[in-house]
């Protein structure tokens, strides 16, 4: 193993990654432009920089032989901030890096590239972005095809990543749970959509796993497929809160449960180590109750609202 270049490794899935990595003892470096993060305080060899900023990218990438490309503005909403933003970083740098970088790559992609379908997909299905978030990654998905790169399409993400990133409480999970404990309710839309779900360090295990085993392409992620309605009835019964169904349909008209069997057969990750969502509720759970998340509708746990108020300030360009 050489050496890895975990671009957005401050996130929440960077978290969980470098986390593994030096528990393996696999050198690398964070590149992280902190657009989420205030502060990065976790000893590790960090740079500060933006993915858009191809010439220092490219005096970097020399030095390594694995990339981890993690960076994103993430979230339906988050993208709609600013769009122009949202296609440099999300596409157009990960063009760059395709056409520069010719060492193995590891990309985080997602299921909602499926966008609204009925029945279960597999890699080869059609697809159907809703959204720009979606678009972009499909779009970043195309440059990606060369034999070093390995795509994930990731279903929602779940759960507590390390003691340094921040949690996410805009994840339906997270968000569940976090309502559940302060609020004694939660309000379901209709609920018969699909989410495909994996926690957050069950994603970094298949990227570390993978990055020096002979796989290529695009594989879906997913510890399992669940419709939000028994997502509500799981976190109900484990908080004793009170489920408010409503027919009125959600915003979000993603619905879609995915196919792992390719990455079953690949050895991609390994069923019976996956975390499940009552692991994901059984954290959050902690994290409130004992009073580590003081306020979890805070706008810095939200993707969207957070780069709203940076917007706001002018600094989400």
């Amino acid at each position: 193993m050489g050496k890895v270049l975990v671009v957005g490794g401050a996130g929440y899935i960077g978290g969980a990654v470098t986390e593994l990595l030096g528990a393996e003892k696999i050198p690398f470096t964070v590149y992280d432009s902190l657009v989420y993060e205030p502060h990065y305080l976790k000893k590790v060899d960090f740079i500060r920089g933006d993915v858009r900023d191809a010439e220092r990218l490219k005096g970097l990438l020399a030095g390594y032989t694995h990339v981890v490309w993690l960076a994103a503005i993430v979230g339906d909403g988050a993208c709609e901030v600013n769009r122009e933003l949202t296609v440099g970083v999300n596409q157009e740098a990960v063009r760059w890096l395709a056409e520069n970088f010719h060492g193995r790559i590891v990309f985080t992609s997602t299921c909602s590239v499926y966008g609204q379908m009925e029945e279960e997909v597999d890699e080869e299905a059609a697809v159907g972005p809703l959204s720009l978030y979606a678009q972009t990654k499909l779009a970043a998905e195309g440059f990606l095809k060369g034999e070093n790169s390995l795509i994930f399409r990731l279903g929602t993400a779940f759960g507590v990543s390390d003691t340094y990133s921040r949690p996410r409480m805009d994840l339906v999970v997270n968000y569940m749970a976090a309502n559940a404990l302060t609020k004694g309710e939660l309000s379901v839309f209709g609920g018969t959509q699909w989410r495909p779900l994996v926690h957050v360090k069950d994603i970094a295990q298949a990227i570390v796993h993978n990055l020096e085993r002979p796989v290529r392409g695009v594989y879906n992620v997913a510890a399992g497929n669940v419709q939000i309605k028994d997502l509500a009835a799981v976190v109900s019964g484990m908080t004793g809160c009170k489920v408010k169904y409503t027919e009125q349909k959600f915003q979000d008209q993603r619905n879609y449960h995915v196919s792992c069997k390719k990455a079953l057969r690949d050895g991609v990750f390994n069923p019976h180590t996956m975390r499940t969502v009552q692991d994901g509720v059984r954290e959050i759970a902690e994290l409130v109750g004992v009073g580590r998340i003081k306020q979890t509708e805070d706008e810095v746990y939200f993707n969207v609202r957070h780069a709203e108020k940076l917007k706001a300030y002018g600094q989400f360009a």
